[in-house]
């Protein structure tokens, strides 16, 4: 049994490009648990990572598929907070999707997705939606 963590945002569109990679794993429906993780940084609305549209769409995916899942959430800054759920969950590998941007704008903006890999020992495998 392999346990993946699938750091989800709001974006459908990278959720779905992540939830396909996942599918397309070798046994996936009999072996591959799927933990969908969403950490919040701001979180007016009071919402818990189900109500997210990305998770959402990837948690129908891995229904439709079947694959199992399952939820958690965190506060804080995303790529510790990634990396110690990945620790405490004991996963097997992260999934994550990253944002493009220019060298200036990983600088500038900070790159999570460049963060997990730096920060953990784990195998991080990253996708990107079809353009």
């Amino acid at each position: 049994m392999y346990r993946i963590l699938v750091g989800v945002e709001t974006d459908e569109d990278r959720a779905m490009a992540q939830a396909s990679m996942i599918e397309s794993l070798p046994g996936a429906s009999d072996e591959v648990t799927a933990i969908l993780v969403h950490v919040f940084q701001d979180n007016p609305e009071g919402r818990s990572t189900p109500q997210l549209d990305g998770v959402r769409h990837a948690a129908a995916a891995f229904d439709e598929h079947g694959i199992d899942y399952e939820y958690y959430e965190a506060s804080g800054e995303p790529a510790p907070e990634l990396i110690a759920a990945a620790d405490e969950l004991d996963v097997d590998m992260l999934c994550l999707s990253g944002r493009k941007r220019s060298p200036t704008g990983k600088v500038v903006f900070g790159s999570v997705t460049q963060s997990v890999i730096l920060g953990t020992d784990r195998p991080v495998v990253t996708v990107s939606p079809d353009e």
